[in-house]
């Protein structure tokens, strides 16, 4: 270990992060693509959106549902709501879900995961390490 000095190593271990891990926008939801078919609103790229959350989508699924007021189905990778719902509402709605079940408060990163304790969920920050209990 004493071969390398603290510059050495500061400089080896910058040239092996990652551009993605050093460039703050690199989180990007996929834009939502909304349709209203009728007297219905269909969310075409639903399952797109939710794997770039890595939340479960029952869970992303029933948030919509409940924020919305309405019932509807799911059926492939489109989400299918009753009523005609405007595209702004629903980008709202993904907003709200995103700051509150993925956004840390602290560093505002997304990378973020439930944890349990006791009979508590948290929101665990795997960036700044911050913790804040959340209602699922």
């Amino acid at each position: 270990m004493g071969d390398f000095d603290y510059e050495t190593l500061l400089d080896r271990a910058r040239k092996n992060i990652p551009d993605n891990i050093s460039t703050r926008s690199r989180w990007r939801l996929p834009e939502p693509q909304i349709l209203i078919e009728g007297s219905n609103t269909i969310f075409r790229n639903f399952n797109d959106v939710v794997s770039m959350m890595d939340r479960d989508e029952n869970h992303v699924y029933q948030y919509i549902l409940n924020d919305l007021g309405t019932s509807g189905s799911r059926d492939g990778p489109r989400a299918r709501f009753k009523g005609r719902i405007p595209p702004k509402r629903i980008k709202k709605t993904i907003a709200n879900y995103v700051n509150s079940y993925i956004k840390c408060t602290q560093c505002k990163s997304p990378d973020t995961a439930f944890v349990r304790e006791d009979r508590t969920t948290l929101l665990k920050c795997q960036a700044c390490g911050a913790t804040r209990p959340v209602k699922l």
